[in-house]
């Protein structure tokens, strides 16, 4: 049977997406500003990015002149080069724990400016962290046959690190690991909000309960003093987005 969405989308990469010879990526163009990704099939369209900032990611906050602004599985940076569009003067850390993620990351902020830094850790208590080749950037794995050491940081020795007094948003989109990072965080009066992905629908598509976050991320940041609101777009993965400040 013909398919016209999967017709589509190959059209659309065969027209936007191009090799890269310097870095070995491929790279597409979000309103002229390049993103560069592993494989040509997670080219992400103008129109979704445009609607998951707008309606999700900065519907309830959008960043502005002098905030910082920490994302937790930053991905290819697709969110930061749409906010680069929209606000000025951001301070914006990216985080990515998968190595060949991190570098199209690091080329994509370069692009963007000074202001956008990228960092190549796991962010978490344990003394040792290991991942495995997966061909989708979203995976990742602890199991005893992963194989690619990934530097570790706790979040306090990373807001250290970094000498952060105010945080005025955590994006965070880390595959179920967002409850072990909250819980590790000790100082929450930095922070004054959070967008973050809970992974309930992976739960519901039978990846594991270990996916089902989102009652413990609601009731940890609530007993934090948050306020949170939650979405409802008709989609079983923005659905499960909470937003928390106070």
């Amino acid at each position: 049977m013909f398919n016209s969405r999967s017709f589509k989308k190959k059209m659309s990469i065969l027209k936007n997406v191009k090799f890269d010879k310097k870095t070995g990526f491929y790279v597409y163009n979000f309103n002229n500003s390049p993103i560069y990704i592993r494989n040509p099939k997670h080219l992400l369209p103008s129109n979704e990015l445009k609607w998951a900032c707008e309606n999700l990611f900065y519907k309830l906050y959008t960043p502005q002149t002098g905030d910082v602004v920490i994302d937790l599985g930053a991905g290819y940076g697709e969110e930061a080069v749409w906010l680069s569009q929209n606000s000025n003067g951001v301070s914006y850390i990216g985080i990515e724990a998968q190595p060949v993620i991190y570098e199209c990351l690091s080329n994509t902020y370069n692009k963007i400016g000074s202001s956008y830094r990228a960092y190549p850790f796991a962010l978490t208590d344990a003394s040792t962290f290991y991942l495995s080749s997966q061909l989708s950037y979203a995976a990742s794995s602890e199991a005893n046959s992963s194989y690619i050491y990934v530097p570790t940081i706790s979040w306090n020795d990373f807001i250290l690190k970094l000498n952060l007094q105010t945080i005025d948003l955590v994006k965070m989109n880390i595959e179920g690991a967002e409850i072990f990072v909250l819980k590790s965080i000790q100082d929450f009066s930095k922070i004054k909000r959070f967008i973050i992905s809970c992974h309930d629908f992976r739960a519901n598509f039978g990846d594991g309960d270990h996916f089902r976050t989102k009652k413990d991320v609601t009731n940890l940041l609530t007993s934090k003093g948050y306020t949170i609101q939650t979405f409802s777009l008709g989609k079983d993965w923005s659905d499960d987005w909470i937003f928390a400040s106070r």
